[in-house]
């Protein structure tokens, strides 16, 4: 199982549409991950530096970009 975090904010429109395509790559790989949300204190102690960011098993795999349903779905299987 994989450890997903994302850290987004709810005022940043590329965040939630980062939220939408994450949600929509785990249905489409028939995963059922639990995403945990960091908070602002966490990020900063991960170096994050920007929003969204997407950490999988403790690696900061995407920060600052919105990558659509095919990237992270991409990116979700090489952590498979």
């Amino acid at each position: 199982m994989m450890k997903l975090q994302v850290y987004m904010t709810d005022d940043c429109p590329k965040c939630m549409a980062f939220g939408k395509n994450l949600q929509e790559a785990l249905k489409e790989l028939n995963l059922d991950e639990k995403i945990e949300r960091i908070d602002l204190k966490h990020a900063i102690e991960m170096n994050i530096t920007s929003c969204p960011a997407l950490i999988i098993n403790g690696e900061i795999k995407s920060m600052g970009a919105l990558l659509s349903v095919k990237e992270l779905k991409k990116m979700l299987k090489e952590d498979m």
